[in-house]
């Protein structure tokens, strides 16, 4: 019982891990990392504040002016006085001024999300690139293997034929002087000395004395019967390419996770766990949805959309600010009281309040007319730039659909290719099992076969890596 709670526990603990060896894991664990997408966040932060700031009322003047001496008045001496003024631009231009700071703060906010969708395609190429690493080194590895086994069993053979050329019974016939002889009724796998190398040697030849040369085509290699030591070389040679090719794979994959862990901002290296097996990857819409996708949701699309309201808001700030602004106030004097020399009477001694009300003119024009005319001239850049830039990502997309559609081409050429390859090597492994020769030619399709498979890997990935930019055009941010 304490076994079984043993094992759930471990069970248990280690969900938390295969969970964040997940893609999806991986993507939101480099999204809350990355530096980059923060400081576009900070930036999109800011911009919103630039909204109160130009959208408020100017601050309000005070003014306070007392007199060294009072100033002798109808009213009694003044002393001081004090005013207050708040100016008011035209109507619409605050609002328009506060709409111009949104639209710039979407314009940071479409650079956040660009980040963002550009981020997660970063990681998701380098993760298929690691499973496509990964896969090549276990289809090396095995293949590696089986060219072991191979070579033992062409060893056991040559090792285990009898000397003499045959690997059965023959009857050899002699010539005499001046005429060849030829070995007739062997059997077996004795009938080829050097087969592996395209040597002939079916039986003894004479030589030129008539004396026959010796019987089976012994090699200058020492071949016994259908296998030679050549076969085992070739054998070798093919294994120590394997190898070099394993530990090739397994260098590569070095620089792979490197990239792949300072993208989700951690130790450099953290092992990562790619996938086991990646399915062909389907298109995530049809032709025209993915157009109408891209043009409704591509942050630089939008951003540049954003940019075109904006400057719209400042020519009609331009407009507004031509206009007068205007201004209420008032002011507040203190007096004393004074006494008239003639009459010996007190007169005055009351403060006044005096409302007041002023307005600028703006009879410089040049300026407002230069600022609407600088705002129409960004707004006719806004458009072209998203003309251009609209252009280059269906352009883009063209690109990418041909790498689909290639992909999924090669998929289904190269299942062919390694179905008709593995037969042929099952044949040519049956006749050399029997006879003992035609190892070149099952070393020859067993690289075509690794090939084969090597580029069906390469195909999905690709597969992948292209409907990932297509899916990358097509959000937004929803």
């Amino acid at each position: 019982m304490k076994k079984i709670l043993v094992i759930i526990i471990f069970v248990l603990g280690a969900m938390p891990l295969a969970q964040a060896q997940t893609l999806e894991a991986h993507l939101v664990e480099a999204g809350e990392n990355s530096p980059v997408l923060k400081a576009r966040y900070a930036e999109y932060q800011a911009a919103l504040q630039r909204a109160p700031q130009v959208g408020a009322l100017p601050d309000p003047e005070a003014s306070f002016n007392f007199f060294l001496r009072p100033m002798e008045r109808f009213m009694g001496n003044q002393v001081g006085e004090v005013s207050v003024m708040q100016m008011f631009p035209w109507f619409g231009s605050q609002q328009a001024a506060r709409d111009e700071a949104n639209y710039m703060a979407q314009m940071k906010f479409a650079a956040f999300i660009e980040a963002k969708i550009n981020l997660y395609h970063q990681v998701r190429t380098i993760w298929y690139q690691l499973y496509l690493n990964d896969q090549e080194s276990i289809l090396m590895e095995k293949e590696l293997e089986i060219m072991k086994t191979l070579e033992r069993l062409a060893l056991a053979k040559y090792k285990t034929a009898p000397v003499g050329g045959t690997s059965g019974a023959a009857t050899t016939s002699r010539g005499t002087t001046g005429g060849a002889t030829s070995a007739a009724g062997t059997a077996g796998s004795g009938s080829s000395g050097m087969a592996g190398m395209g040597g002939s040697g079916g039986g003894t030849t004479s030589s030129a004395g008539g004396v026959p040369s010796g019987g089976g085509g012994m090699s200058s290699m020492g071949s016994t019967g259908g296998t030679t030591m050549v076969d085992v070389m070739l054998i070798r040679l093919q294994v120590k390419e394997l190898e070099n090719q394993v530990q090739i794979h397994h260098e590569a994959r070095r620089p792979l996770q490197f990239a792949f862990n300072q993208l989700l901002r951690r130790r450099p290296t953290i092992t990562v766990i790619s996938a086991d097996t990646l399915l062909p990857a389907p298109l995530p819409a049809t032709l025209s949805l993915i157009e109408d996708s891209i043009r409704s949701n591509h942050p630089m699309l939008k951003m540049y959309e954003w940019d075109e309201k904006a400057r719209e808001s400042q020519i009609r700030m331009a407009q507004l600010m031509g206009r007068p602004m205007f201004g209420v106030g008032l002011n507040y004097m203190v007096f004393k009281p004074r006494t008239d020399e003639a009459t010996q009477m007190t007169m005055g001694g009351e403060n006044m309040v005096m409302p007041m009300v002023t307005l600028t003119l703006p009879i410089y024009r040049k300026k407002y007319s230069a600022a609407r005319k600088e705002a129409e001239l960004l707004q006719q850049a806004a458009t072209y730039q998203k003309e251009a830039t609209e252009r280059e990502l269906f352009t883009e997309l063209e690109t990418l659909l041909y790498d689909y559609q290639s992909a999924v081409s090669r998929i289904n050429l190269l299942k062919d290719q390694v179905t008709l390859t593995e037969q042929t090597i099952r044949l040519l492994t049956t006749n050399y099992s029997v006879t003992g020769t035609g190892i070149e030619e099952i070393i020859r399709q067993r690289q075509a076969l690794l090939s084969y498979r090597q580029q069906q890997l390469q195909a999905i990935t690709n597969q992948h890596i292209a409907v990932s930019a297509i899916n990358r055009m097509m959000q937004g941010d929803n």
